[in-house]
C-alpha cells in the first residue's frame, strides 16, 4: 500500500506515517502550508489521509475565515485533486468537536452516541463538520470517504493534551478531591489512532468511526492512575468532593473534573482490534515524556 499523509512534521502525521511503515506499507508526507500538496502525482498512491488542520492550540489568532480556509476548503480541494488522479480511497481525520458539546458535570449530557446530532456551527468543530459534509457529496463506489472523529489524542511528546496537567495535580494535592466519578473523558493513545487508520486502509474502509481507548477515565481515575505509575497510592477525600461540587459554577471546576465521552459500543469498528495499547499503559508512556520534557 501508498499513501500519502497531507500534513507534513504534525504530531499526528509522523505517528501515523511511522506506524504504517512499521507494517509495510510506503508513505509519504505532503506539507499543507505551501503549495507542496498540489504538485504531488496524487496516482501513485492507494489512499490519501489528510490530517492538516487549525485547531484550537495554535488558533489564537485564527478567525472563522482561517478555519475554513484550511479546515474546510482544503481537504476538499486535496479530495478533489486525488479523486482525478484515480485515488481510490481518502481519510479524513475530523474531531469529536463536531458534536458541539463542552465538558460537562451532567452524565446524560456527557455521553455522545452513533445517533448523536452534530451541533457544531464556528470555529474548530464547525469548520470539520462543513468538511465532513462536502466530502461525503465526493463519495462513490471507486472513490471511498472515511471520517475519523478522535477525543483527545495523547501520547508521548503529544503537546496540548491535558495530561500534563493531571499530572502535576496528581503529586501536589495532598488528598484527592473524589467528586464525580460517573464522568468520564474519552481519549485515544496516538498507536491506537494510527492502528486504526492502518486498518482503514488496508481494508479500504469508508464511513464514519468514533474511536476511544479501551477505557474512558474519570478525573478521580487519572490521577489514582498517575500516582500508581509513580508507585503512590491515592487518599481520596469524599468530603473535599463534596466541597469541590459546592464550587462547581466555577470554570475550573468543570475543566477539571467535566468530560465528554462516546458509547463504548458507538467505538466497536474493526471489532476494537485498533486498540494495541491500553489506556493505562498509554497514560505511563505519556508521563514519562512529560518526565523527560522538562
Amino acid at each position: 500500500m501508498r499513501v500519502l499523509i497531507i500534513g507534513k512534521r504534525s504530531y499526528i502525521g509522523s505517528h501515523i506515517k511511522s506506524h504504517l511503515e512499521k507494517h509495510g506499507c510506503f508513505a509519504d508526507e505532503a506539507d499543507a502550508e505551501n503549495d507542496e500538496w498540489k504538485t504531488v502525482d496524487y496516482a501513485a498512491y492507494d489512499s490519501v489521509v489528510h490530517v492538516a488542520a487549525i485547531v484550537h492550540q495554535n488558533a489564537k489568532n485564527a478567525d472563522e475565515a482561517l478555519f475554513g480556509r484550511v479546515n474546510t476548503e482544503l481537504p476538499v480541494e486535496v479530495a478533489r485533486l486525488a479523486k482525478s488522479r484515480g485515488v481510490p480511497q481518502f481519510v479524513f481525520i475530523s474531531t469529536m468537536g463536531v458534536y458541539g458539546k463542552e465538558k460537562t458535570l451532567k452524565k446524560a449530557e456527557s455521553i455522545i452516541r452513533k445517533d448523536t446530532c452534530e451541533a457544531a456551527t464556528g470555529g474548530y468543530g464547525g469548520s470539520k463538520l462543513r468538511a465532513e459534509r462536502i466530502l461525503k457529496t465526493l463519495e462513490t463506489e471507486g472513490f471511498r470517504v472515511a471520517v475519523v472523529r478522535p477525543p483527545n489524542v495523547y501520547g508521548p511528546g503529544c503537546r496540548g493534551n491535558y495530561i500534563p496537567l493531571f499530572k502535576k495535580l496528581a503529586h501536589s494535592l495532598p488528598v484527592c478531591p473524589y467528586a464525580y466519578p460517573e464522568i468520564k473523558q474519552s481519549m485515544l493513545y496516538i498507536d491506537n489512532l494510527s492502528e486504526l487508520i492502518r486498518l482503514i486502509i488496508c481494508q479500504r474502509e469508508g464511513g464514519l468511526f468514533l474511536p476511544q481507548d479501551n477505557m474512558a477515565p474519570s478525573s478521580v481515575e487519572m490521577i489514582r492512575l498517575i500516582r500508581s505509575a509513580n508507585g503512590k497510592t491515592t487518599a481520596e477525600s469524599k468530603f473535599a468532593g463534596f466541597l469541590v461540587k459546592l464550587f462547581s459554577a466555577i470554570p475550573v471546576v468543570k475543566k477539571i473534573y467535566g468530560g465528554i465521552q462516546y458509547d463504548y459500543s458507538a467505538s466497536a469498528c474493526f471489532d476494537y482490534q485498533y486498540q494495541i495499547v491500553g489506556f493505562e499503559d498509554g497514560l505511563k508512556a505519556s508521563c514519562k515524556s512529560c518526565e523527560t520534557d522538562t
